[in-house]
């Protein structure tokens, strides 16, 4: 009778084998990373998208402090509480809430004035990651990596006011500004500037913006 040959995988057949297995578990490791730095980003995007229209739909609602003072005492308007060299997201306005510097218009009836210091407190402390804080040790997990906020007029129809009393229509800029993964294309125009010069390379600045029209009281 025949002997019957048995034949099984010899050592290098098994290393062969196992190379390979590696250099594709590699790639798909790769891959994984990849994937997670891309999604991080657009979850960044996101975040920053329904921050700037927070921030608009409060100036909607506080429209007569958008641009301009009314007649009286000086006040604060939204874009000076959020110029662009100095925008907000650093968490000094949120921590003068906090120590009670800044009425909380949610348990008070407010003037449009403390609304309007208000709402750019809660926009500062929502920048720097109050939203969402860890049970233990409280540490700030709901914003954006290094986010900054600005408000600026890009334009308005004053000069063509008909007198006193009447309205002009001012255009808004909600800007969100933070630093992203990887570099990519700079942000160019003279409106896209909010956080310039925060994050080292100008090609990781991320940047979303929010434009709005609100109507003003002429002087």
């Amino acid at each position: 009778m025949p002997r019957q040959l048995k034949r099984g995988f010899t050592l290098i057949e098994v290393l062969v084998t196992l190379v390979i297995l590696t250099f594709g578990l590699l790639g798909i490791a790769g891959l994984m990373a990849k994937g997670q730095r891309i999604a991080f980003e657009a979850y960044q995007r996101q975040q920053a998208v329904a921050l700037a229209t927070d921030m608009g739909e409060r100036i909607l609602g506080n429209r007569m402090l958008a641009a301009t003072c009314p007649p009286g005492p000086g006040c604060t308007t939204y874009i000076a509480g959020a110029p662009v060299l100095t925008p907000l997201g650093a968490g000094l306005s949120y921590n003068q809430y906090l120590t009670g510097g800044t009425k909380d218009c949610a348990a008070a009836v407010c003037s449009v004035q403390e609304l309007s210091l208000y709402d750019l407190a809660l926009w500062d402390g929502l920048l720097n990651g109050y939203g969402e804080q860890q049970a233990v040790g409280g540490a700030r997990v709901g914003g954006i990596v290094n986010a900054r906020g600005c408000i600026q007029e890009l334009a308005n129809t004053s000069g063509a006011c008909a007198g006193p009393g009447a309205a002009y229509t001012s255009s808004i800029r909600v800007s969100v500004s933070w630093q992203g993964n990887d570099e990519t294309a700079t942000p160019t125009g003279a409106n896209s500037n909010c956080g310039t010069g925060l994050y080292g390379v100008e090609a990781k600045r991320r940047i979303v913006t929010y434009d709005l029209m609100v109507q003003q009281t002429c002087p």
